[in-house]
């Protein structure tokens, strides 16, 4: 949506594909994204983008979402610039299949995994936080990429600020993120 204030979007079944583009995009805005046993399809391989764009005042115009998934079998990265944030919540064995912050363009992405959900990680990716209900880690598929995770955050506490090898010799590993925007 365009506009300030919070917008919602809830999808229970059906389908939804976007051509061209982000299938989620959130600018300018306070956005709470839900979706449950939806077939989602992003043809140009970014599930979900926030950021500023033409719309409001240029600093504060980022998006701010919460993508709650249920059930869901999803595939697609995830981008967010430096004003914007993403809370990912995966619940209810999802499957999330893609890279988050790739370019590590400043967000604030946080994930969420319930111990039934798996991330399907495909290439170098960026988090704020990571809460993993599976201690083990073994529900992230790294495919041998490296995740990397902000020390800093007091929501990553039980990393201990440790570096970790994951299943597929991919690495979870502390980074020191100063945020001017926090």
């Amino acid at each position: 949506g365009t506009g300030v204030g919070t917008s919602s979007f809830t999808m229970n079944g059906g389908s939804l594909k976007a051509e061209v583009g982000p299938l989620f995009y959130v600018t300018n805005t306070q956005c709470i994204i839900e979706v449950k046993e939806a077939d989602l399809v992003a043809m140009s391989g970014t599930l979900l983008a926030a950021s500023a764009d033409r719309w409001g005042n240029t600093g504060s115009n980022g998006g701010n979402v919460t993508f709650n998934a249920e059930n869901e079998t999803l595939s697609g990265n995830i981008t967010c610039d430096n004003i914007s944030s993403i809370i990912i919540e995966l619940q209810k064995g999802t499957t999330l299949t893609g890279a988050i912050n790739s370019d590590n363009a400043g967000g604030s992405i946080a994930l969420n995994l319930d111990p039934t959900s798996t991330w399907n990680v495909t290439g170098t990716s960026y988090l704020e936080s990571l809460i993993d209900k599976n201690l083990t880690l073994a529900n992230i598929k790294d495919n041998g990429n490296t995740i990397y995770y902000d020390s800093n955050s007091s929501a990553n506490s039980w990393l201990e600020g440790k570096t970790y090898t994951l299943t597929d010799g991919g690495q979870l590993i502390p980074q020191s993120q100063a945020r001017s925007n926090i």
